[in-house]
């Protein structure tokens, strides 16, 4: 299971880059979607890897947006006892057993700006910057995005 985090805005954005962005649910900076890893999704993330960032999400990444995430029927208690644990709901979501669409999670997690900041928001992470693909250091920002 992929996060990907929305860095930068939508000034000068091409058109195709933008209707891609809205296919993942990413309109805003500082927005989280959750994506299955496929060729589409993996298309669409390289289209639009100037704006966003993303990698694999481990079981503490799981949590921390679990707790962010806006439910549209319940709350977050509900749906932990329905399902076990915390930590049983989001080793479950990140094997791909339970969809975000099956807990009633809304597409789009809303998160705080990274503590400390992004780094430089014009560059690729594999330059020091913070665009791009990050793999496990994703877990990282969305710590410091909670």
């Amino acid at each position: 299971m992929y996060a990907a985090i929305r860095v930068r805005g939508t000034v000068g954005v091409q058109k195709n880059t933008t209707k891609a962005l809205e296919h993942i649910n990413l309109n805003r900076p500082n927005h989280c979607t959750l994506l299955k890893e496929n060729d589409t999704n993996e298309g669409m993330l390289q289209k639009t890897k100037d704006y966003i960032t993303w990698g694999e999400l481990n079981q503490e990444g799981a949590k921390h947006l679990l707790k962010r995430a806006d439910y549209k029927n319940g709350e977050l208690e509900e749906k932990i006892e329905q399902h076990g644990s915390l930590e049983e709901l989001s080793q479950k979501i990140i094997d791909g057993d339970i969809t975000p669409e099956e807990l009633d999670m809304k597409p789009v997690i809303r998160l705080h700006p990274p503590r400390k900041g992004y780094k430089k928001t014009k560059r690729s992470y594999a330059e020091n910057g913070s665009l791009g693909y990050r793999g496990e250091d994703i877990n990282k920002l969305i710590y410091r995005m909670r």
